[in-house]
C-alpha cells in the first residue's frame, strides 16, 4: 500500500488498520503509512466502530448519522467468532416465525447440530483448533441455507437453525445435506487435518403447535440429545401436535 501523500485523491480517506500483525514494527509501518488508527485481532466489532467514529472526529470528519448506532446493535446480535447470529438474535426471530407460522399457518422449523466428534486424521499432529473447526462449520451451515433463513451460533458447539416456510421432511432433508458434507471435509488450518462429524435434533411447529421460541427450541434440544444416543442415524426430527 503506497502512503498516504498530500497530493493523493485519497489524502481525505480515513484509514484503521485491522490486522493480526500486532508486532511494534508492524504497527509503527502502519502508522508511517498513514493510518489513523490500528487494531490488532481479535476485535469486538462494536469497539471497532467506537475507534472508527473517533479517527474520523480526529481528522475533521463527521460520521454519517446512525451508522455507529446501527453497528453496535449488529455487533450485539451477532457471535464474534463466527460470523453468524447469537443466541439473542435467534430466540428474538424464532418467537416472530412463530407467531407468523401460527397466524399464516404455514410450518416452521427449527433445527439443532452439535458436535459430536472430532477426530485428527494425523494422531502425532492433533485436529485443528476448536475455534477454528466452529468457523468452517458454521460456513459449511450457511452455505445450505436460505437467506430466509436465521443461522446462529447457540452456544459453545451448538448452532441453530430457524427455517421458516419449511416442513419437516425438507428440514430433515436440510439438515441431511449439511451432515453429509461435514461428513465428507476434511477440516484444516493448514496442517492439522480434521474430521468431524454432527449430531441433528429437529422441532417443527405449525398452527399453534409451539407456544414459544423457549418452547420449540427445546423441543429441538431434545430431539438433539435422542439424535446422540443413536450411533447411526445420529439425526432426530419431531413434528409437535396441537394439545
Amino acid at each position: 500500500m503506497p502512503a498516504l501523500e498530500g497530493g493523493s485523491p485519497t489524502r481525505d480517506i480515513v484509514v484503521v488498520f485491522v490486522t493480526v500483525k500486532g508486532s511494534r514494527e508492524s504497527i509503527a509501518r502502519g502508522y508511517e503509512l498513514g493510518a489513523a488508527d490500528y487494531i490488532t485481532k481479535p476485535f469486538n466489532l462494536p469497539m471497532v466502530m467506537v475507534r472508527v467514529e473517533a479517527a474520523l472526529r480526529t481528522q475533521g470528519l463527521e460520521p454519517e448519522p446512525g451508522v455507529l448506532n446501527a453497528a453496535l446493535v449488529e455487533g450485539a446480535y451477532t457471535d464474534q467468532l463466527t460470523g453468524l447470529r447469537n443466541r439473542a438474535f435467534l430466540l428474538q426471530r424464532l418467537d416472530e416465525e412463530i407467531e407468523k407460522a401460527h397466524r399464516y399457518n404455514y410450518p416452521v422449523s427449527c433445527v439443532v447440530f452439535d458436535v459430536c466428534e472430532v477426530q485428527a486424521v494425523d494422531d502425532e499432529l492433533g485436529p485443528v483448533s476448536i475455534d477454528d473447526l466452529l468457523v468452517e462449520l458454521a460456513m459449511a451451515i450457511r452455505n445450505y441455507s436460505r437467506t430466509t433463513d436465521v443461522v446462529a451460533r447457540y452456544d459453545g458447539t451448538v448452532f441453530a437453525s430457524v427455517l421458516p416456510h419449511c416442513p419437516i421432511t425438507d428440514a430433515i432433508s436440510y439438515a441431511s445435506k449439511i451432515m453429509g458434507e461435514v461428513d465428507a471435509t476434511t477440516f484444516s488450518d493448514p496442517s492439522f487435518p480434521t474430521l468431524a462429524q454432527l449430531s441433528v435434533g429437529i422441532a417443527t411447529c405449525q398452527n399453534g403447535s409451539a407456544i414459544g421460541a423457549d418452547h420449540m427450541l427445546g423441543e429441538a434440544m431434545h430431539s438433539l440429545l435422542r439424535a446422540q444416543s443413536q450411533t447411526e442415524e445420529r439425526i432426530c426430527a419431531r413434528a409437535l401436535s396441537i394439545a
